[in-house]
């Protein structure tokens, strides 16, 4: 997606901003944007799927490897380095896979470690000083046994991620007390959006909090038993490489705002006193417009959506209606008049959106978010306003046709 000159420029103005960029190269799971192309084929776990890679196949670990070095490379400098390796959702599907697997001690979970091994000390040989950061969920389900015999604490600190609000928080104790034994440090996964729904579109600044706040009472709680290395605040985008787009950045500002100052204030008495709210200043708000422009698509998908599943439309105005010909002009005129209000406001609003996307994102995202939630309900107020408006200058049916 990028070049190597954007990729340092993008690393510089990081740096020049006061921060530690930290790259993450997906492994062994989410390896669709590799996997996906033909001559990756053969390295697929399950050939119907391009997302996890054969952790058995030579060419596997050296394609892993060809990766990891040109981020090596174009990061000599970096402090910590994450290997991804979640969400592995097929594990010795393949026959080599299995053939492994049945003949080792520590059975399927084998295959995995072997591979977080592999990779870890080829990233060790050559940068002995690097921090080694992974993904916990895979880990979490394997018994101690293979997690001691593959040395796994000596090689990566894990993030442990969990995005729940309060309520639907949990962690089991038992985790806890093997990560304890296990690894010297490990890191709290939070979010901060991508995380409400796969096609959600607003980042609701209170859930996030919610989540913040659950986490470092967590932490707290965990004080004498875990040394926590550090807090990961996630924004997905995409709930995987073949999802459609959710929350976006602009709209996320004040949920990453608001996250931030929880975790920046000093005690518990100044977080129990932080007044969250869903907008900021909008100087303090970049991509201030664009947000503007998907709450405002919001208000009026509601407003869509409660005409087009309504009363009105269910009664006076319904497909077998339609087919028939069998409508009243009075009831039908309402239905117009309120169709082409929404109608219009859609189009004054897609004329801003269209202005404001550029500003932030490419053309590609741009026509992605509107073809998937702009494009088509506007499309079905399109259709209904034009039906009803035709329907409203006939007479009242006298039966249906």
């Amino acid at each position: 997606m990028y070049s190597i000159d954007e990729v340092h420029h993008i690393l510089q103005f990081i740096k020049d901003l006061g921060l530690e960029p930290i790259h993450l190269i997906q492994t062994i799971g989410h390896m669709e944007f590799v996997l996906k192309h033909p001559a990756f084929h053969d390295l697929r776990e399950e050939p119907r799927t391009p997302a996890v890679l054969c952790p058995s196949k030579p060419e596997s670990l050296t394609l892993v490897k060809n990766m990891l070095q040109q981020a090596l490379d174009v990061q000599p400098d970096a402090k910590y380095f994450h290997i991804g390796a979640d969400e592995v959702w097929h594990t010795g599907v393949c026959e080599q896979c299995h053939s492994r697997a049945i003949t080792n001690e520590h059975k399927v979970p084998s295959l995995y470690l072997e591979h977080i091994r592999e990779i870890v000390l080829f990233i060790k040989q050559q940068r002995p000083e690097l921090v080694v950061l992974m993904w916990d969920d895979m880990l979490r389900s394997i018994n101690i046994d293979p997690l001691e015999y593959y040395k796994i604490g000596e090689l990566v600190e894990p993030v442990v991620w969990n995005y729940n609000v309060m309520e639907h928080f949990q962690i089991e104790n038992n985790l806890w007390d093997t990560y304890k034994k296990i690894f010297s440090n490990v890191w709290a996964g939070t979010a901060f959006k991508g995380a409400n729904g796969s096609c959600q579109i607003m980042s609701p600044v209170t859930r996030y909090v919610s989540n913040q706040k659950v986490w470092l009472k967590e932490i707290r709680s965990l004080s004498n038993k875990i040394n926590f290395a550090g807090v990961i605040l996630t924004g997905w985008s995409r709930y995987d490489h073949y999802a459609t787009m959710c929350e976006l950045l602009p709209v996320a500002m004040p949920s990453l705002s608001f996250c931030l100052l929880y975790w920046k204030s000093a005690d518990e008495h100044t977080q129990d006193k932080l007044q969250v709210s869903e907008v900021l200043l909008e100087e303090q708000w970049p991509g201030f417009k664009l947000a503007v422009c998907v709450h405002s698509f919001v208000m009026l998908r509601e407003r869509a959506l409660q005409l087009l599943h309504g009363d009105a439309v269910a009664t006076w105005f319904n497909p077998w209606q339609l087919k028939h010909r069998y409508t009243s002009p009075a009831q039908v005129d309402r239905i117009a008049g309120f169709s082409y209000s929404i109608w219009a406001d859609l189009k004054m609003l897609q004329e801003d959106m269209l202005q404001q996307f550029p500003k932030v994102t490419g053309k590609r995202s741009s026509d992605e978010w509107m073809e998937s939630y702009f494009v088509p309900l506007f499309k079905r107020i399109s259709d209904i306003y034009e039906a009803a408006s035709a329907a409203s200058l006939a007479s009242a049916s006298v039966r249906p046709t």
